[in-house]
């Protein structure tokens, strides 16, 4: 072969595989937008692992606060029951306190009560003794029946002391009235007892001249009698008829 044409065969096969060369390498490295690319890709990646995890604290902390909320919630119901529960007991210890103030004012005498009408009217007259002077008019059965349903019994007048404080009280009113007391003699004729103690009448008596007379056969029970003169003394009488009376109770039975 002519020594130039493989020279230039030579060269160009030179030339040709540079270019292939340059070609290659450039097919191959990358350009600076993919490498753009791909930067910005991973920064997007990393902002919304980062987005992620604050939705997840986030998310966290609405669930801390509803619980605390219902915590919170359910303390105040709890604590409101509570106070409901304390109000109710100390209105119940009040209300005790009341009905135990009223019947310790009561006076009681053997299991009885006596009325607040009956009570605000009781006058310690002789040491010892209240007594209930009555404005109502009743038999002397059924005045007996109103004193024990009241805590008493009717008067018995053992003393001529305790017979003088009674008579300073209604031996004063005007106009004057008879009233019962417990003395009676029926079931034993002419023999007297404080049906209020169970006592013979014997000792101390402070009977109307000419009294006890068992006038007409049918008077057995006493009281402190108005006559025509201007004292009051015992007298029997007949027990139906309607007459103001006199309760006593011991104070110690109050």
């Amino acid at each position: 072969m002519d020594l130039k044409i493989w020279i230039l065969l030579a060269f160009a096969t030179q030339s040709f595989a540079a270019v292939y060369a340059a070609q290659g390498s450039s097919s191959l490295s990358p350009t600076p937008n993919s490498n753009v690319a791909a930067l910005g890709e991973a920064l997007c990646d990393k902002r919304i692992e980062v987005v992620e995890e604050k939705l997840k604290d986030v998310v966290t902390l609405v669930s801390q606060n509803k619980q605390l909320c219902e915590f919170q919630i359910k303390a105040l119901r709890d604590s409101g029951e509570q106070q409901k529960q304390i109000c109710e007991h100390r209105i119940n210890e009040a209300n005790q306190q009341i009905s135990n103030l009223q019947k310790s004012a009561q006076p009681r005498t053997n299991g009885r009560t006596a009325s607040w009408h009956v009570a605000s009217k009781l006058m310690p007259l002789f040491p010892g003794s209240k007594y209930y002077i009555s404005k109502e008019k009743m038999s002397w059965h059924l005045a007996s029946t109103f004193c024990k349903s009241n805590g008493m019994e009717l008067a018995s007048i053992e003393t001529e002391a305790e017979n003088n404080a009674i008579l300073d009280v209604i031996g004063n009113e005007k106009p004057k009235e008879s009233y019962w007391i417990s003395g009676s003699d029926m079931g034993s004729e002419g023999t007297f007892y404080w049906t209020g103690t169970g006592m013979k009448i014997s000792g101390f008596t402070y009977f109307e001249r000419r009294q006890p007379d068992n006038f007409g056969g049918n008077e057995h029970c006493l009281q402190f009698w108005k006559p025509s003169t201007p004292t009051l003394a015992w007298n029997d009488h007949q027990c139906h008829l309607n007459f103001r009376f006199i309760c006593e109770v011991n104070e110690n039975e109050l």
